[in-house]
């Protein structure tokens, strides 16, 4: 588990060899490959780093011995999943069920410098679209 003090990292999956973005992560976010690091098994999610960042870790080892040792941490730790598990489950509700128009419009406010940090084909890729449509709907709203 990574904690971003600086920069961006986006979490992207291969869908028959194409890279698919599922998240973009910034500064003051912790980073997870959540099934890998609770199972311990090798991950199917790629992380990268978008820009030069910051970054702290902690193996599963130290958290299994951080909650041991500090029965206090396990809030903590609870408060971190219900915060992601909630995001997660957000984002997954936006892409079943939102139009192309209001995915984009979640997007810029909740990541409003999402186009200065973001190559365009990765934006595209986790709104669910061409980027040749994301170019068309960026400029029918400007």
């Amino acid at each position: 588990m990574y904690f971003l003090e600086t920069g961006l990292v986006r979490g992207y999956t291969l869908v028959h060899g194409r890279e698919v973005s599922s998240w973009f992560m910034q500064a003051n976010d912790f980073v997870i490959s959540i099934v890998s690091f609770l199972t311990q098994q090798p991950s199917a999610e790629y992380l990268e780093l978008l820009e030069p960042s910051a970054v702290l870790s902690i193996s599963f080892e130290q958290l299994q011995a951080l909650y041991r040792d500090f029965p206090e941490f396990n809030l903590t730790g609870r408060l971190l999943i219900e915060k992601y598990y909630v995001l997660s489950e957000q984002r997954a509700q936006h892409l079943r069920s939102r139009t192309a128009t209001e995915r984009y419009e979640l997007l810029l406010q909740s990541f409003p410098t999402v186009f200065q940090r973001v190559a365009v084909q990765h934006i595209a890729s986790h709104l669910g679209m061409a980027p040749e449509t994301l170019s068309r709907l960026r400029n029918r709203l400007a």
